[in-house]
C-alpha cells in the first residue's frame, strides 16, 4: 500500500506526523495542474501523464530514455529514472481514498510496507489497503491475498466429507460414483476431476480456515469492483459455501505458474486436498509439501509484475503465468510410477515375500493410461476410509509454543516407538536442522546490512560516523543476534542428554566459540558456597 517514512509502522502514524519522505513515481495531471503518484488523478479521475528523470541532465524528462547525447562517451544519456524523492501530504492521500471507496470510519490499524521496493517505486493505490484492513486481510508482495498449505493427495472422496451437497456436485459435473451409478447419497465414494480442489476448514486448528478467510476476501473484491472501480459485484456470496464452484489458482513456492483449479468443498483438516495430477502439475511431489491458493478475480484485479522488487529471484512465488487447462504428459513424471489399480495380484505379495525386486510385478501405473482417454480419471484404489477428516486434525507441532518444548515432544515420541532409535533422531535434529542453521545464521551476521531506521536507507558497511549518512537516523542489524543463538542450547542439551558422539558434542562446542568470539560470553555469577551444598 505505498511507503511510509521515518519510524512511521501505521498509516495512523504518518496522518499524525502529517507527511511521508518515501521515493514514489511522478505523474501529472493536465486538468488539475498538479503533480501526483497516481496514473489516475485522484482528484478528477482523469489519466495522468508519467515523468522520468535524467541523472545526466538533472532535469525531468516525458520518456524513459534520454536520448541525449554525451560529449564525453558520445552515447546516449540512457534510461532514466521512473521515481522522485517525494514528502508526501499524507492527509490528502489518505482522504481521497477514503471517499473513494465510500468509507466514513477506517480500523484502528491500517499496516503499511516502509519503502517500495520495486524498480519504479511504484506504490498500490491507498485505497486498496484501506479496504483490506477493514477485512482484516494480509497482502502479498505482489497485490494478492493467499491462503498456504499442506498438500495432501485426493483421488476419491464423499460428498459428506467435503461438506458438499449432492445436487451441488451434480451441477459441479458429478453425476455418478466411481462405479458408474447414478450419484443419489451423500455416502457415494465419487472420483475427483484433476482440477478440482478441496480446502481446509479445520475447526481445532488456531489459524482460520480457508473458507472463512477467502470468504472475507470475496467481499473485499466486491467492495473493490463496486466502489473503486466502479463496475457490478462478482461473487455476491452470502456463506462460506458459495465459495463452491468458484474458480482459484494454485501456486508453489520458488515457481512462476499457477495452474487454475476450483473449489468443490472443504474438509475439517488442514490439508490441501486434491488429484495427484495438480500437485504434480504445480510441479510439486503429492504429500507434505506446501503450496498457496488465492481467488482468480483477485489475481486478475490486484496483481502486478510492477509491486515485485527488483533484486533477482523477486518473480518466484508470483503468478506470471497461468495454466488454464492441465494437460498429465506435461506435469512433473513423478506421478508416472504411482499405482492406480483397484487391487494388488497375490504375486506381489508372494514376491515380497521372497525379497524381490518391484520390477518383477505387473502392477498398473498412470504412465501406462498416459496420452489415452484413461488418464483423466478411472484412477483405482485398494482401500477404502470411513472419513477423510478423522484423526488428528490440528498438529501439537503448532500449539506448543518454543522450539525446545517441540523437540522434547518430538523425543518422547522417538522413546515410545520401538521402531525408532532416538538416539539417531537426536543426532539427525541436530546436524540436519540446528548446527545447519546457526552456523548459516552466523554467517548472515557477518555478511550482513546495516538498516536506517528513519528512512530505510541500507548499507553494506557502516559509515565512519556510526548514523545514517543520508538522513542522520540510528542505523539497526538486519540479522539479529536472536535468531542464531536460539538453537544453540537446546541443540547441547540434546547431546549430552543423550550422549551422543563426542565428534558432535565437540562441533557444538567449536560453534559456541565462535558464537562468544562475535557476541562476548555470558556474564559469570558469582554463586556463594550455600549454593553447591544447598
Amino acid at each position: 500500500v505505498g511507503a511510509q517514512g521515518g519510524k512511521l509502522r501505521s498509516f495512523q502514524s504518518a496522518l499524525e506526523a502529517k507527511k511521508v519522505v518515501a521515493q514514489f513515481p511522478k505523474y501529472y495531471c493536465h486538468n488539475c495542474k498538479k503533480e501526483t503518484i497516481y496514473p489516475v488523478c485522484e482528484e478528477c479521475e482523469k489519466k495522468t501523464e508519467r515523468k522520468y528523470y535524467c541523472v545526466k541532465c538533472k532535469e525531468e524528462k516525458k520518456e524513459a530514455i534520454c536520448k541525449t547525447i554525451d560529449p564525453v562517451t558520445k552515447g546516449e544519456h540512457g534510461k532514466n529514472l521512473g521515481y522522485f524523492d517525494w514528502e508526501l501530504p499524507i492527509k490528502h492521500y489518505f482522504e481521497k481514498a477514503l471517499k473513494k471507496v465510500k468509507q466514513k470510519d477506517y480500523p484502528d490499524l491500517i499496516k503499511g510496507v516502509r519503502g517500495t521496493s520495486n524498480e519504479d517505486h511504484t506504490p498500490e493505490n491507498l485505497a486498496k489497503g484501506i479496504l483490506r484492513a477493514s477485512y482484516d486481510l494480509y497482502v502479498n508482495k505482489d497485490g494478492t491475498i493467499r491462503y498456504d498449505m499442506t498438500e495432501l493427495p485426493l483421488t476419491h472422496f464423499k460428498p459428506r466429507e467435503i461438506g458438499t451437497t449432492v445436487s451441488m456436485l451434480k451441477k459441479l459435473g458429478y453425476t455418478h460414483d466411481f462405479r458408474g451409478e447414478e450419484l443419489v447419497s451423500e455416502d457415494q465414494i465419487v472420483e475427483i476431476k484433476p482440477q478440482d480442489v478441496v480446502l481446509p476448514n479445520c475447526p481445532d486448528s488456531v489459524e482460520e480456515g480457508a473458507g472463512i478467510v477467502f470468504f472475507r476476501v470475496a467481499n473485499f473484491i466486491d467492495d473493490l469492483l463496486k466502489n473503486f472501480y466502479g463496475l457490478e459485484p462478482y461473487y455476491k456470496l452470502k456463506d462460506k459455501k458459495d465459495l463452491v464452484g468458484h474458480l482459484v489458482v494454485a501456486l508453489a513456492p520458488h515457481t512462476s505458474a499457477g495452474t487454475v483449479c476450483r473449489i468443490i468443498g472443504f474438509s475439517k483438516t488442514q490439508g490441501f486436498y486434491t488429484h495427484p495430477l495438480l500437485h504434480c502439475a504445480i510441479r510439486r511431489d503429492c504429500d507434505g509439501d506446501e503450496a498457496a491458493i488465492m481467488l482468480l478475480m483477485d489475481s486478475f484485479l490486484n496483481f502486478s509484475k510492477k509491486y515485485l522488487p527488483s533484486h533477482r529471484g523477486a518473480v518466484q512465488d508470483a503468478p506470471l503465468v497461468l495454466t488454464s487447462h492441465l494437460i498429465p504428459s506435461e506435469v512433473d513424471d513423478m506421478i508416472f510410477d504411482m499405482d492406480i489399480a483397484f487391487e494388488y495380484p497375490l504375486e506381489l505379495y508372494e514376491t515380497a515375500e521372497r525379497y524381490g525386486m518391484p520390477w518383477e510385478v505387473d502392477v498398473l501405473k498412470f504412465g501406462r493410461v498416459l496420452n489415452t482417454e484413461k488418464q483423466y480419471e478411472g484412477m483405482g484404489f485398494t482401500h477404502d476410509v470411513s472419513d477423510i477428516n478423522k484423526g488428528v486434525l490440528c498438529s501439537s507441532y503448532k500449539s506448543i509454543p518454543t522450539m525446545k518444548e517441540k523437540v522434547l515432544g518430538q523425543m518422547k515420541i522417538a522413546e515410545k516407538v520401538r521402531a525408532v532409535d532416538e538416539l539417531d533422531v537426536a543426532r539427525l535434529i541436530i546436524e540436519r536442522h540446528f548446527v545447519r542453521d546457526i552456523k548459516g545464521n552466523l554467517r548472515k551476521f557477518s555478511m550482513q546490512q546495516f538498516r536506517c531506521v528513519d528512512c530505510n536507507e541500507k548499507y553494506r558497511r557502516p559509515p565512519l560516523s556510526g548514523i545514517c549518512s543520508k538522513c542522520k537516523g540510528k542505523l539497526l542489524f538486519t540479522v539479529a543476534e536472536g535468531s542464531i543463538v536460539k538453537y544453540l542450547e537446546p541443540s547441547i542439551e540434546l547431546a549430552k542428554k543423550y550422549q551422543l558422539p563426542a565428534y558432535l558434542q565437540q562441533t557444538l562446542d567449536l560453534v559456541k566459540q565462535r558464537i562468544e568470539s562475535v557476541f562476548g560470553r555470558d556474564e559469570e555469577k558469582q554463586a556463594g558456597l550455600q549454593t553447591w551444598f544447598s
